[in-house]
């Protein structure tokens, strides 16, 4: 990768984070780059530093999950999960010091 991308980008993003004004939109800038406009289930479990067994439980439970979408019917379905619900559920149970 060119050295002078890398650093161009870097910047992108660093001035992006210090424009957001809240956790909340710092989240979203950071999600976006990161992962697109929707996140899977496999993702969320990484970003939460759960296993895909949690997020499962989580999902079947609808507790301590981001709101999402399921797409599909029975054991095929998929969930997405939008990175505006990741973000919104991020800044309200991650604490900052």
């Amino acid at each position: 990768m060119d050295e002078k991308k890398l650093n161009e980008n870097d910047l992108e993003l660093a001035l992006s984070l210090s424009m957001a004004p809240t956790k909340f939109d710092k989240y979203v800038v950071l999600l976006k780059k990161d992962f697109g406009y929707s996140i899977t289930k496999a993702q969320l479990a990484i970003i939460l530093d759960k296993s895909e067994q949690t997020i499962d439980r989580r999902i079947k439970e609808s507790c301590n999950i981001p709101n999402f979408i399921r797409s599909g019917e029975g054991k095929k379905a998929s969930y997405i999960f939008p990175i505006i619900e990741v973000a919104q559920f991020l800044s309200n149970t991650i604490k900052t010091a």
